[in-house]
């Protein structure tokens, strides 16, 4: 019989307990909702009501709304390595996130049976199914050409914008200006589950704080306490996880997991992002190289032999000669290669997972035995060097440096002014009127005779000029990549709709 989802009140319980404490780091708690009295008991159900009553678990309707999201969807025309591919075999951030949470749902059920063989009162089958949920939203935050377009939204910021340093600026306080001139798609990705789901209300979809938890890598704001740098030896700090508009969200998802806080607004990792992270990492090296290979970029054979020197068996009877079929063996080895990796990251989560219960441990469990992380860094450098790097690629990724800066210099400059000329009201036209809603102002409702133009006028003057920033890169970094092309095209003239 499996275990129940762990309530806000029963995982806030102080204990020493280990159980208690994974209580507490699965807690159901949905972030944004208010505690709410106890229920009256519910009428006894027919037999038939019983027999469809929906039985899933809190962590299975995270799944579930993420897969229905259209975040999520949109994510099948977003580069993973080759932007714009023409090939129908290549993976896009969508393929790429349902094979991580494939591998993550893997790790995380291992990892449970692995606890529950030690005494902690957890179900595997809960486990697997956060961490697979995690994986699925682990790029939902990513803006059009991947990293590449989150280094030309951070470019254009540092051009185009100044921080508070007594020179007029949108920016009221240097960590509003970090969130940006820094755009971090993994703050996006938190933002999306909080905010931009449901944004009449406060918490948006309202993920339970275990989901939550275990998707945020990087539990910190993009301004360190002090000003200080960044500890290069926490993987914690490598970058920020949320804006500082979403940081009372931020705080109440942490807190309500007792992530340990080591200065305000500082957390220690949730265990199981360990294991998202891994299963991001397996796949990133893994499945890049097949895609680099399928496209000619890397030999199918040499492919092949970087697969099979992952954590080789040792050979204890009669050796099996590989398929002959390059392509069959490039899959089997793939396959191989993969199931390896998820037993040995299982086998440092399970060695080490004490250290992070207490926020001890801040190394990639992919990099934590050299026996996985240098056949893994030679992969790595392979698939950067003939794929990542390829013309191809770094010809497209130039021309998005283009398309989203060009985007930016549209509708950044036409929101963020008090006085739009013609030009600036007709890109405010085009934006849509629930980019700029938020939950305060959910019952303040534009008359009903109101133009399109008045409707966008009247919300955007509500928001700070920080914030009316964060609507134009919530609109631009949630486009494809073949919208965000064709959109620039169309409104720069290169291309008139048709």
């Amino acid at each position: 019989m499996s275990r129940r989802v762990p309530s806000h009140s029963e995982a806030g319980v102080s204990s020493s307990s280990r159980t208690e404490r994974w209580w507490q780091l699965l807690s159901g708690y949905r972030v944004g909702s208010d505690k709410k009295p106890a229920e009256a008991p519910a009428p006894v159900p027919s037999d038939m009501d019983a027999l469809l009553q929906d039985e899933r678990t809190d962590y299975d309707r995270d799944y579930d709304r993420i897969v229905f999201s259209a975040e999520f969807r949109c994510l099948h025309d977003k580069t993973q390595v080759f932007p714009l591919s023409t090939s129908d075999y290549t993976r896009t951030r969508l393929t790429h996130s349902i094979e991580a949470s494939c591998v993550g749902r893997s790790l995380g059920a291992l990892a449970g049976r692995g606890l529950a063989a030690r005494g902690v009162d957890v179900s595997p089958s809960h486990l697997g199914t956060i961490v697979a949920a995690a994986c699925l939203a682990h790029d939902i935050g990513n803006p059009p050409f991947g990293h590449s377009g989150e280094a030309a939204i951070q470019h254009w910021v540092s051009q185009r914008l100044v921080p508070p340093d007594g020179r007029p600026s949108p920016f009221e306080t240097q960590a509003q200006w970090k969130d940006l001139e820094s755009f971090e798609g993994n703050a996006q990705g938190f933002r999306i589950l909080n905010r931009l789901q449901s944004r009449e209300r406060r918490g948006g979809l309202r993920y339970t704080a275990a989901t939550l938890g275990a998707m945020s890598k990087y539990p910190r704001a993009s301004v360190l306490p002090d000003g200080r740098g960044r500890d290069k030896a926490r993987v914690s700090e490598k970058k920020f996880g949320y804006f500082q508009d979403d940081e009372a969200l931020a705080l109440e998802t942490y807190r309500a997991l007792g992530l340990v806080e080591r200065e305000p607004g500082v957390f220690s990792r949730h265990p199981l992002a360990f294991l998202v992270e891994a299963a991001d990492d397996i796949c990133y090296a893994v499945i890049d190289l097949e895609d680099s290979a399928k496209l000619g970029l890397v030999p199918i054979k040499d492919a092949c032999e970087l697969l099979d020197a992952v954590l080789p068996r040792p050979v204890t009877g009669p050796v099996r000669p590989p398929p002959s079929h390059l392509e069959t063996r490039l899959a089997q080895a793939r396959a191989r290669a993969i199931g390896e990796l998820i037993q040995a990251c299982v086998k440092v989560f399970l060695e080490n997972v004490e250290a992070m219960e207490e926020g001890q441990w801040e190394t990639p469990l992919a990099s934590a035995r050299d026996d996985v992380k240098k056949p893994l860094d030679a992969i790595r450098n392979l698939t950067r060097r003939y794929g990542y790097e390829s013309e191809r690629v770094l010809q497209i990724e130039s021309a998005g440096f283009k398309t989203l800066g060009g985007l930016l210099d549209m509708f950044a400059m036409a929101v963020v002014t008090d006085t739009p000329n013609r030009e600036e009201k007709k890109l405010r036209q085009l934006l849509p009127p629930d980019l700029f809603q938020r939950p305060e102002f959910a019952r303040e409702a534009a008359a009903e005779s109101a133009s399109r133009d008045e409707v966008i006028t009247e919300a955007v003057a509500r928001l700070s000029k920080y914030q009316r920033l964060l609507c134009v890169t919530d609109y631009i970094s949630g486009m494809t990549d073949g919208f965000a092309v064709e959109l620039f095209q169309r409104l720069s003239g290169i291309k008139l709709p048709t």
